[in-house]
């Protein structure tokens, strides 16, 4: 009986497909349980152990056959147990790492070896599932050069890594330009490109809360503006960099930091504790501007929070065209699907302006308190509306004792038990923004005033790169507006009162410097300076990256494309501008064949330097000369080298008659580049 050929891939190859699979794996172990991570290194372990200790694999016997497949079963049980019979982005990943995992164990024929690799491939596509940041993309790349060294080094007789390698990143690299052009020319879609289920929004709708509870213990895993306030806790969000929304105005024409207040939910509705928005048809309604020479244009680049709103700034005078969106009587901007993508719409917004100033529909539940709350605080109002009887001496009244009487603004409020607002007022006294628009709203009710509390975002972080604004979580603000006669709503900022330095100069001054620059720089003005440069320089390029390849969507495409000179672009003209240029590559790509010039033999490029250097010597190669005669006159006529030219010209000789041995023509480039030229 005939022995089977070897089919089985060398040990290096295999060991380089474990390198490569392994960075591709390493972001998953971040988003998926720790026991996927945790068995994957194991069975990647198994696997080296048994080329480097020779450990035996599950082929070798029995038990471990049926360890292994107690193993991959134990596995299915726990995804099923983790991740339910949905097949979703979270399990769909981890299923295809445990595969992968098991296969790498498994492998004995080339087959096996090409499955691996291809698999590979599919695992690269599902980490940007989770993250298409610039580093992502740059450890895919390499990611993907190494299964391409993989494949090449299966199939291929040299031993020269670096050759392989190079060869895979040339390979890549001339894939790129036809990647750009589909990038470019493909016809985009609004959204994601997969439709997924709802674990693909997991960890956003994870980080945004239902209720931004203030006072009591912060609930885990909040980092956004959420529906709901209770007093205490926007606090929580100043802990959280993450970024809520850029803007890019128009010009370059930035408002001062204290204009920049950034409308988003609007709390008319509370039980003493929790603030909520009204439960209302979401009618038109139109802002009156009265000087529009302070319009501001401007684009918002959001980033994905799970909920309806978009943010504007106060006031918005038009509404986005790229997003469906309706804008209600109390000035919410709001989409009519949540934002589970990074989302662009544009925007004017005017900072002077009349709010339903002739007809409020809400007057009504502007002026409601719950029955048998805040009594110290509603007794307190009373005695001070004696005093001052028009809303704006009362309104004025308020805000000096906010700033005179003991008031403090603080990012590590107490915790409140109780009624919140009395114990606030009368008690600790030291608040965040959400203290204030609680209580304040709360006295201006209690004083027949009708007043609200608006949520969102204030000030925001200029980079002098790009002059891009930047507003983060920790900008989280709350304010009050409250409705006068003749004016409409009007806002009142009664933080601006107790700190008027977190209103005109942003939310960065009060941070610990531990925040904005590390530790290790100390108080270096000069490494501080050079450490925010860096950072603005990288910001800049994040937010073009972001802008340009993660959020190049169906509005920034046609915009590019007339620009690139193409009339009036839609989708059959990107169909028909993809077919001419992928009909061009295929052109050249076959003249290329066709009239492909010779390989230069690199023995023979090397041999031709050794004759030069004896032609120098005084010995000139005839055309007619082989290799052997041309050496033996050459010895003849130059005694002192008869060693140096027998050898070189024998390791030539070597070289045309064994080729595929590349030390050969490594050695015959040494000798002959140590040579001497002359006597």
């Amino acid at each position: 009986m005939k022995n089977k050929p070897d089919n089985s891939p060398p040990k290096s190859t295999i060991n380089a497909l474990i390198v490569a699979l392994f960075l591709a794996a390493i972001p998953h172990f971040i988003y998926q349980p720790a026991w996927v991570g945790m068995t994957f290194c194991i069975l990647m372990s198994w696997r080296l152990l048994h080329h480097w200790r020779g450990w035996p694999l599950p082929s070798a016997s029995r038990w471990l056959r049926v360890l292994h497949n107690v193993t991959a079963l134990l596995t299915i049980v726990l995804l099923v147990s983790q991740f339910g019979l949905t097949i979703g982005r979270d399990a769909g990943a981890a299923l295809l790492t445990m595969m992968l995992a098991f296969k790498v164990v498994e492998i004995r024929s080339l087959r096996d070896y090409y499955v691996s690799c291809f698999l590979g491939f599919f695992l690269v596509i599902t980490n940007f599932f989770y993250s298409q940041s610039v580093f992502m993309v740059g450890l895919m790349l390499a990611v993907i050069i190494g299964l391409t060294f993989c494949l090449i080094s299966v199939n291929s007789l040299s031993q020269d890594t670096g050759a392989k390698l190079k060869l895979s990143a040339k390979l890549v690299a001339q894939s790129l330009p036809m990647m750009v052009f589909l990038f470019i020319l493909f016809p985009r879609i609004s959204g994601p490109i997969w439709g997924l289920p709802e674990d693909a929004n997991a960890n956003q709708a994870q980080s945004l809360s239902d209720q931004l509870t203030l006072g009591e213990l912060p609930q885990t895993g909040t980092s956004g503006i959420g529906d709901n306030i209770r007093m205490g806790n926007i606090s929580q969000l100043i802990q959280s960099d993450e970024i809520a929304f850029r803007v890019k105005f128009e010009n370059d024409n930035v408002p001062p930091n204290s204009k920049l207040y950034w409308r988003g939910p609007v709390l008319s509705t509370t039980d003493g504790t929790v603030w909520s928005p009204l439960n209302q048809d979401k009618s038109k309604a139109v802002a009156k501007i009265t000087d529009t020479a302070q319009l501001y244009r401007y684009a918002m680049t959001l980033e994905p929070n799970n909920k309806t709103w978009l943010f504007a700034l106060d006031m918005p005078t038009n509404f986005p065209e790229t997003i469906q969106n309706t804008f209600t009587a109390d000035g919410r901007l709001l989409s009519q699907n949540p934002i589970k993508h990074r989302s662009q719409y544009s925007l004017t917004s005017a900072l002077a302006y009349q709010f339903n100033v002739d007809s409020e529909p809400n007057l009504n539940a502007a002026l409601q308190l719950p029955e048998g709350k805040h009594p110290r605080t509603r007794e307190l109002a009373k005695r001070w509306q004696e005093t001052y009887t028009t809303p704006e001496t009362y309104i004025s009244h308020v805000l000096a004792i906010f700033r005179e009487d003991g008031f403090a603004y603080t990012l590590t409020p107490p915790i409140l038990r109780g009624d919140t607002v009395d114990q606030f007022l009368f008690d600790t006294r030291e608040g965040f923004c959400e203290h204030y628009a609680a209580s304040f709203t709360v006295l201006m009710r209690a004083a027949g005033i009708p007043a609200r509390v608006v949520t969102g975002y204030q000030g925001g972080e200029i980079n002098p790169i790009d002059n891009i604004l930047t507003v983060r979580q920790r900008d989280a603000h709350a304010w009050s507006e409250v409705w006068l006669s003749g004016k409409g709503w009007v806002r009142i900022d009664p933080t601006s009162a107790v700190s008027i330095h977190r209103i005109e100069q942003g939310m960065n001054d009060l941070l610990p410097a531990a925040r904005l620059s590390p530790r290790m720089l100390g108080q270096d003005n000069a490494l501080v300076d050079a450490w925010k440069n860096l950072k603005n320089n990288w910001n800049a390029f994040n937010t073009a990256w972001d802008m340009w390849v993660v959020s190049f969507g169906p509005e920034r495409q046609l915009a590019l494309l007339s620009k690139l000179g193409m009339n009036n672009p839609n989708w059959q003209k990107m169909i028909i501008a993809l077919v001419i240029l992928f009909s061009l590559i295929g052109v050249l790509m076959l003249l290329s064949v066709i009239i492909k010039r010779p390989e230069r033999d690199p023995g023979l490029a090397i041999y031709l330097q050794f004759c030069q250097k004896l032609s120098k010597l005084g010995v000139t190669k005839y055309d007619y000369e082989g290799p052997n005669d041309f050496s033996a006159r050459a010895q003849t006529a130059l005694p002192e080298l008869v060693s140096q030219i027998h050898s070189i010209s024998q390791g030539y000789s070597d070289w045309r008659y064994r080729q595929s041995e590349q030390q050969l023509l490594e050695q015959l480039r040494q000798q002959v580049k140590q040579f001497p030229r002359q006597h």
